[in-house]
């Protein structure tokens, strides 16, 4: 028996484990070996050890835990940001912009580019942007900024879920219970965030699938009731008020700053710059689209009076002698861009708490933040007009701070830190003093 190259690293048995579950333990019992045969039987040993995630720790290789792809975090952040997206767009954008609005998106792409190139060099870095901050802004510094970033988490997470259970209860077409919503909805969460992030990503996947299905639908179908004078003609003189306009679309896509935390999780793709510009590139467009079409059938003013302009919308949709008025099952649908954006929003904040305290379990922890959460939702907006005037002007404001803001500051001083790590001056001091301790390590 020729046993050389053995024995093979630990991914060639993780490749081989699924298929002999049960192989391992009939044969060899973890932690005997036979005395006879020696090196062959030490190698079976050690082969079949490794069909548990157990076995394999008890003999010294690291099992790792599994990882998302980006692709999956980009299906998750822009499946999260539809939710907001379809309450507050283009209402936000119109009594700045006017006709203009549909533009914003397209204005806002090369910020997007930007921060997100940014955040995901440094996140890949550093195992996301908590581990950023630390490093960037140091233990003490830090942490205060990961805590500011936990509290107004929480009070994002608190909004998300009232305004998913007033979704829930408009979307029944009669008096619902608030009490009873809002806590399956924080349950629901709960289940998801005290799970693996893998499983909650391929979800996110099919809830971004079914989304951009019944956006389409609406779309397409609202298409022959859009009127040309609403959205034409522009002339140079708007070209400032649609630029303005961008602050107030940021607000509502700094939601997203959040999924950074989750950039620790990825597994690492040379394309990450490519596939960063394709998601961003689309998710403009579509919100570009969406815009168009809402003001193009609702004209401008009426379409900034509204408060969910895109479920105003649903409202015409139909098809004669096939269906009429499926505003209820938009809304119903839309209830998984808010479990996705609710999603992101728990585990970002566990990453978060990972960092202020490093002893935090996950299951723990996420308990502790969902509960308040979900008590907060029901206690500091306990009228729906309540939870729409937040969104709209202080949820906006802070994620232009949180989201914008705060980001670019950290980007910046991680860039200096590298620079000046890699300055001629900084490798000479460090050769210095590496040559010092060898020195009197010799000396002694």
């Amino acid at each position: 028996m020729n046993l050389s190259g053995f024995p093979p690293g630990p991914q060639f048995y993780d490749r081989l484990s699924p298929c002999l579950p049960l192989v391992g333990r009939c044969l060899y019992p973890c932690g005997k070996t036979k005395q006879g045969g020696k090196r062959q039987n030490e190698v079976l040993h050690k082969f079949f050890c490794f069909f548990s995630s157990k076995k394999r720790r008890r003999c010294g290789f690291k099992v790792e835990e599994k990882q998302i792809s980006q692709t999956q975090l980009c299906a998750l952040l822009w499946a999260g940001l539809m939710a907001p997206a379809a309450e507050l767009l283009p209402a936000v954008t119109l009594p700045i912009a006017g006709r203009g609005a549909w533009l914003s998106a397209l204005a806002a792409l090369p910020v997007l580019l930007l921060l997100g190139w940014g955040l995901g060099r440094l996140g890949l870095r550093h195992g996301g942007l908590a581990g950023a901050i630390r490093w960037g802004l140091g233990p003490v510094l830090g942490r205060l900024v990961l805590l500011l970033y936990f509290i107004w988490g929480e009070l994002l997470l608190a909004l998300r879920l009232r305004l998913c259970a007033q979704r829930l209860i408009a979307s029944g077409e009669r008096d619902g219970s608030l009490w009873f919503f809002l806590p399956a909805a924080a349950l629901l969460v709960l289940w998801m965030a005290r799970g693996k992030l893998s499983a909650f990503a391929r979800a996110g996947q099919v809830f971004l699938a079914v989304l951009l299905t019944a956006a389409g639908a609406v779309l397409l179908l609202s298409l022959p009731q859009v009127r040309g004078e609403h959205l034409l003609p522009l002339w140079w003189g708007d070209a400032l008020p649609v630029l303005r306009s961008t602050v107030p679309l940021l607000g509502v896509l700094g939601y997203g700053a959040f999924a950074a935390f989750l950039l620790g999780d990825t597994e690492p793709s040379p394309r990450r710059g490519r596939g960063w510009a394709l998601w961003a590139g689309g998710g403009c467009l579509l919100l570009g689209a969406e815009q168009a079409v809402v003001i193009g059938n609702l004209g401008p003013e009426l379409a900034r009076r509204l408060n969910s302009p895109f479920f105003a919308l649903a409202k015409s949709v139909g098809v004669e002698g096939a269906f009429q008025r499926v505003e209820s099952i938009i809304a119903a649908l839309w209830t998984f861009a808010d479990l996705s954006l609710l999603g992101v929003l728990a585990f970002a904040l566990w990453k978060a708490a990972k960092q202020i305290f490093p002893r935090a379990k996950q299951k723990p922890a996420v308990t502790a933040i969902l509960i308040p959460g979900a008590v907060l939702g029901i206690a500091a907006f306990p009228e729906g007009v309540l939870a729409d005037a937040f969104g709209r002007e202080t949820a906006l404001l802070g994620n232009l701070i949180m989201g914008l803001a705060l980001p670019l500051l950290v980007l910046a001083v991680c860039w200096g830190r590298e620079m000046f790590r890699h300055s001629p001056h900084f490798v000479y001091k460090s050769a210095r003093k590496t040559e010092d301790m060898v020195a009197e390590e010799q000396s002694e």
